[in-house]
């Protein structure tokens, strides 16, 4: 274990850290961002700084990726230890870093958007280590599903009975065709807590699911997800990206409906998650224009029927 009952760092892994870098941490704080549990921004007595990670699903993964990828859009990696059944990955410090995560509301300055998906575009032009699983092998389908559960999917409230109808075979025949195959590096998480901006470089962090596939998929689910914090209309970015967001609106939609255990405003998440898609691909894929609810009008409040 890297963490005491109390959420601090054992004694075990204070040691090794300093003995690995060859300096005393003197503070471990815990991110406000990010989901790896046992993970710790640290200070050390000469003034500089990393940052720690340890037993996180994919850690083995992730220090692949930092180690062997040539670009200022990985964290640099300072030290990569295993000791017995654990793994420890240290990390440049990026504490001063603005994580647009990091606040509440979520805060992006101004041309941070634009940096994102230049910096989505230099990734895809990286060769993706071949250890790395293939995107297209994991791809499921989710609207042949969706639609053999559809009265499970009308009581979100997202649109109407008769838009589902109408758009139903769209929906269907566009996740099918979906271009996910692919040979570049795919990060496969690109969300406002899983990046930073250091000045203008944009540093993306969290590669544990890191796959091969094709780089539109990486623009596609930032995408989903950035009319949440302000940002662009998908299809104003992305117009051809109808395939995408058929799939990512099916695979939000299925979750909300399906993953009952999780928090109430994760659910609320997908569902407006699911909107923003589908209002994106009744646009790109020419289906009967969107007629269901934007996705501001989701609330964890049950939807009036």
């Amino acid at each position: 274990m890297a963490l005491t009952e109390q959420g601090r760092p054992t004694q075990e892994l204070h040691t090794l850290i300093a003995s690995a870098l060859g300096k005393e941490p003197i503070d471990w704080h815990r991110p406000h961002t990010g989901r790896s549990a046992e993970s710790f921004a640290v200070g050390f007595a000469d003034g500089s700084g990393a940052f720690v990670k340890t037993a996180a699903e994919g850690l083995r993964t992730e220090h692949e990726i930092v180690s062997s990828v040539d670009s200022d859009l990985v964290p640099r990696e300072l030290a990569w230890l295993e000791d017995g059944d654990r793994q420890v990955l240290v990390m440049e410090d990026l504490r001063t870093a603005h994580w647009p995560a990091d606040h509440d509301p979520v805060m992006w300055k101004p041309g941070q958007f634009e940096l994102l998906f230049a910096a989505l575009r230099r990734v895809g032009e990286l060769p993706a280590p071949a250890s790395l699983p293939s995107a297209q092998d994991a791809f499921r389908p989710h609207w042949p599903w969706i639609e053999q559960d559809a009265d499970d999917f009308l009581a979100l409230g997202l649109c109407s009975e008769a838009w589902f109808s109408a758009a139903l075979a769209g929906l269907v025949e566009a996740e099918g065709n979906v271009p996910v195959a692919g040979d570049a590096l795919v990060h496969n998480d690109v969300r406002s807590d899983n990046l930073c901006f250091v000045g203008r470089r944009v540093v993306l962090v969290d590669w544990a699911q890191a796959v091969r596939g094709n780089p539109q998929q990486d623009l596609a689910w930032a995408l989903s997800t950035l009319p949440l914090e302000g940002g662009p209309d998908p299809y104003g970015v992305f117009p051809d990206g109808g395939p995408w967001a058929a799939h990512i609106a099916g695979q939000c939609a299925r979750r909300a409906v399906h993953e009952t255990q999780a928090p109430e405003w994760l659910r609320t998440v997908f569902q407006r998650i699911a909107v923003i898609c589908l209002s994106w691909a009744s646009r790109s894929l020419d289906l009967p224009p969107w007629t269901g609810r934007h996705w501001s009008e989701i609330s964890t409040e049950a939807p009036k029927r």
